[in-house]
This record gives C-alpha cells, sequence and structure tokens, in this order.
C-alpha cells in the first residue's frame, strides 16, 4: 500500500515571549492510502501542531514530509492553498465553529460545493447522499442549535467531506461527547471514510479512538514512540527514529483520583425550578409547546460553596442548563434563581451587568486573544469588569501564579498547551473574584492526566464563598465534585435535586427524584 503520509525527523519550534517552545522533536510517520490512523498523546505532545503541519497551515523548522505524494517542505505558499482546497478536510476540535448558527444543516454541507462553483443538482445531491451516510437523512431543515453535540459532530463531518478530500484530518472529533455518543461518532466516521475511499488522521487522547484505527501511533514530548499496526488488540511496538534510537517507553498511567468527601455549606446559590427551553416553537396546545427539545423540565439546587457537576449525555441540554443559569438564555417555562438573584426579573442589560460583577465563565472554547499575552488576557478580563491599573496587573499575575502559570505570564496563548490554555481561562475568571464560577466541558480537550490536574485545582479552590458548577462526562471531575445533577438519568430527562455526594457515573443519584 503506498504512503499518503511520510514524515521523518519532523521539528517544529514556535517562538513565544518566553522564548523557543519546541512542539516536535524529530517525529517520524507513516500513513498508508484508505487507512484510519490515530496518533494517541497528552497534551502538549505535538498533536496539533502535527496536524497544522499535515494540513498545510504551518511548515516544520527541519525535516522532510510528502503528503500524498507532494513534497510540503519546498512547497511555495500556492502550493499550498490548493494542497487545502482541493486534497484536505479538516474537522476542527469545537465542532460548533465548522457550522454557522445562520445555515441549516443540508446548507452548511453544500457551502464548501458552492464555493468550488459545483452546481445546484450536484450539490442537491451530495448533500443528501452524505447526510444518509451520517444518519441524518431528516435533519437536513435544521440549525445547529437545533441539533445535538453527536449530530452537530456528524455534520461537522459531512462539512468536511463534501469535496471529497483525498485526506481527512479531525483534531480530537470526540472531546466534547460523552463516552457512549462518541463510540457512535466513530462507528459513523470509520463507515464514512471507508464508504469515500479517504485516508483518515486521528490526532486524540481518546483511547475509545483506538477501536477503529488500522494504525495507532503514541507519541510524547514531539517524538513517536510507540506503534501499533492491525486490529485492536495488537500489541504495540516500540518505534526506532531515522539514527536508530529506540523511543523510552509509554509513560504509566496516573493514579485515579480519590472521590471528595465535602460538604456544600450555606444556602442556594442556584435554584432551578421545572425549568425547561425549546427552540423553534410554533405552538402551545394541550400536549405542551412544540420546536426541538434543548432542555427537558428541571428541578435542581445548588448550594453555596459546593464544587457541582452536570453529566448526561450529549444533547441532554447541559449546555444550555449553563446558559440559563447564566443569563445567557431564558427559559421557555419554570424559573431561574442564580445567587439569590430571579433572572426573569432582569432585562438584557442588567443581566451583563449581574454577569460581569458576580459570575465568572469558561466556556468549551475557551477563546483567548491570540496576540496578548496569558498576564494581558487576564488584565483584559478584569479591564472589562472595570478593574484597571497597577492593582489589576497584580491581581491577574496572582491568578496565574494560583493556577501554576507564573512563570508563563509572558507566552501568547498559542504557545501553550491545551491544558495550560484552560488554566489561563480559569485564571482570567477567578481573577474577578466571582460568587459563581462556570464552566462547560473545562476537560473535554485534555487527556487523563491532564483531566485529573484540573480536577484537583478545581477540588483544591475550596472558599464558601465561590460556587464552582460545571459540565462534564469526565470522570475525575465527577469524583472531585461534592455533588452531581444527572440529566441523562432523572426522571422526564432532567427531574432531580442536585444534592449530596458524588456518586459513580454507573450509578443514579440517591437524592435525584
Amino acid at each position: 500500500m503506498p504512503d499518503a503520509i511520510a514524515a521523518t525527523g519532523l521539528i517544529r519550534i514556535h517562538p513565544s515571549n518566553g522564548g523557543p517552545v519546541a512542539a516536535l522533536r524529530g517525529l517520524d510517520l507513516r500513513v498508508g492510502q484508505g487507512e484510519v490512523a490515530a496518533v494517541i498523546g497528552p497534551s502538549g505532545s505535538g498533536k496539533s501542531s502535527l496536524l497544522r503541519i499535515l494540513a498545510g497551515l504551518d511548515r516544520p523548522s527541519a525535516g522532510r514530509m510528502t503528503v500524498l505524494g507532494r513534497d510540503l517542505i519546498g512547497a511555495s505558499g500556492a502550493e499550498l492553498d490548493q494542497h487545502r482546497r482541493d486534497r484536505v478536510g479538516v474537522v476542527e476540535q469545537h465542532y460548533r465553529r465548522a457550522l454557522s448558527p445562520y445555515l441549516r444543516a443540508a446548507e452548511a454541507i453544500a457551502l464548501p460545493l458552492a464555493l468550488r462553483g459545483v452546481p445546484g443538482p450536484a450539490r442537491e445531491a451530495r448533500v443528501t447522499e452524505l447526510l444518509d451516510r451520517i444518519g441524518l437523512p431528516d435533519r437536513a431543515g435544521a440549525f445547529r442549535h437545533q441539533l445535538s453535540g453527536g449530530e452537530q459532530q456528524r455534520v461537522a463531518f459531512a462539512v468536511a467531506l463534501a469535496a471529497r478530500p483525498a485526506l481527512l484530518l479531525a483534531d480530537e472529533p470526540t472531546g466534547e461527547l460523552d463516552g457512549a455518543t462518541a463510540e457512535q461518532i466513530l462507528e459513523v466516521l470509520r463507515d464514512v471514510v471507508r464508504a469515500e475511499g479517504t485516508t483518515c488522521l486521528i490526532v486524540t487522547h481518546d483511547e475509545l479512538v483506538e477501536r477503529i484505527a488500522d494504525r495507532v501511533v503514541h507519541v510524547a514530548d514531539g517524538r513517536a514512540v510507540a506503534e501499533r499496526m492491525g486490529p485492536p488488540g495488537t500489541t504495540p511496538r516500540r518505534v526506532q527514529d531515522g539514527q536508530g534510537w529506540l523511543a523510552p517507553p509509554l509513560p504509566e498511567a496516573a493514579r485515579p483520583l480519590a472521590s471528595a468527601d465535602r460538604v456544600s455549606p450555606g444556602e442556594d446559590a442556584v435554584r432551578l425550578e421545572s425549568v425547561a427551553r425549546h427552540y423553534g416553537m410554533a405552538r402551545h396546545d394541550a400536549l405542551g409547546p412544540s420546536g426541538a427539545l434543548g432542555l427537558s423540565p428541571t428541578t435542581a439546587t445548588f448550594r453555596r460553596g459546593g464544587f457541582h457537576v452536570v453529566t448526561g449525555p450529549s444533547g441532554t441540554g447541559k449546555t444550555t442548563l449553563l446558559r440559563l443559569i447564566t443569563g445567557l438564555d431564558r427559559p421557555t417555562e419554570g424559573r431561574v434563581t442564580t445567587l439569590g438573584t430571579d433572572l426573569a426579573e432582569l432585562d438584557r442589560e442588567a443581566l451583563a451587568r449581574f454577569r460581569a460583577a458576580r459570575i465568572g465563565i469558561v466556556d468549551q472554547v475557551r477563546d483567548l486573544v491570540p496576540f496578548l499575552s496569558a498576564l494581558e488576557n487576564v488584565e483584559l478580563g478584569l479591564a472589562i469588569r472595570g478593574r484597571e491599573g497597577p492593582d489589576a496587573r497584580d491581581r491577574a499575575q496572582a491568578a496565574l501564579e494560583r493556577f501554576g502559570l507564573g512563570d508563563h505570564a509572558r507566552r501568547a496563548p498559542d504557545s501553550l498547551s491545551a491544558g495550560e490554555r484552560l488554566r489561563v481561562a480559569l485564571a482570567r475568571a477567578i481573577a474577578a473574584e466571582p460568587e459563581l464560577l462556570v464552566l462547560d466541558e473545562p476537560t473535554a480537550a485534555l487527556d487523563r492526566h491532564g483531566a485529573r490536574a484540573v480536577a484537583g485545582l478545581l477540588a483544591d479552590l475550596d472558599d464558601p464563598g465561590v460556587t464552582i458548577l460545571a459540565t462534564t462526562h469526565d470522570r475525575a471531575l465527577i469524583e472531585a465534585a461534592s455533588d452531581r445533577l444527572d440529566l441523562g438519568r432523572t426522571v422526564d430527562r432532567g427531574r432531580g435535586v442536585a444534592r449530596g455526594r458524588a456518586v459513580e457515573p454507573a450509578e443514579p443519584t440517591p437524592t435525584q427524584r
């Protein structure tokens, strides 16, 4: 089988305010045409840098590389543009970025074809074909907010495959999905890629990907350290670099984090009373409101000072719940009381002031300003809240040090690992001393070790004046939390009281009703 990707000795050094950072340190990689290959490694191991190089978005500092028979090292800028346009499809880690909120699913899939001048009838036939292959033939007219996370990811695959690329590159495609949905998505990906005859390379820390991959390459510190060829269960072999040096063994997994033994003191920080959210309502009759269901009726309370998690499969309304609690969205029915305030009594401007004064938010995308340093990003968060000057800079520096980033204050976000960027976002939120810290899937982009580290950081923020509320399907966060509301196992998809001790993922919370 000829190689679709052949790379030898790839080195990529990123400049930064804190000095050069080596993302790749002599990586060797081969992927055969038509293979599904997985590159697995912890945050900061060079996976994303490799993906950008393969897509022609970046160049290595040294090494040799051929992709689909073309030498990309010596390619001109115009040749790299043509490589991306005609031969490569990319699925980003945050699948929402691939889907415009103003386009229906069918329109999103048709867009890359329209940009390439494909005639209308051919576009329609291709869209119909792909919707059928991803198992969503009846969702052509749905907008992004009407699709579950798993459905959005399927549509993102279809968008990337619309122009029939020879190479599909996927960046952490299951990072924001629960385990059950991730398995379904991976099966869809494997079947679609096989049907399209496409070579697929997935960079991930999710070991579920190994089940669908023909080739699995483990990377650490910017180098390939082990490779598995063949079906799941095949023993990986340690690899040799171009000079014949044998890579070090794979690092051992960190020990599981022990369950927290904490009690949430004080009064309620958040109270939800039969809160529901429907989208695109067309009527309200004896059968109830029509339209797509964002969150089914949910009753829950979260006590002040605790570390609470909201769990459940993709599509059960976890993110919608956070948006309602923070006043970024309004419920269709029911009442939301946050920090003693009935949010229905506040208009849009008052809600914005309420969030700025009392709530810290870290969303899934965690957008940091790329041309600002880590310190400046935290300072910007304070300036938006009216806190500026020397005191604000000291406060920002202290927040970074609290999360172990004191030595990285001058570095730009692009030079930081996914875990470090998350900690900058946490520092930005905490620096303003919020009463409520809201986190949407905070460990979605992290490997297991990084997730445990973040869980430990959040558990250590044991301040009775700060309430932490996070959506997650990550076991490390669930075990570190003081209590848990599971939208997937409560009666009527979301009725329950979030109060009590952390529980195992497979067990229902005793206090839910």
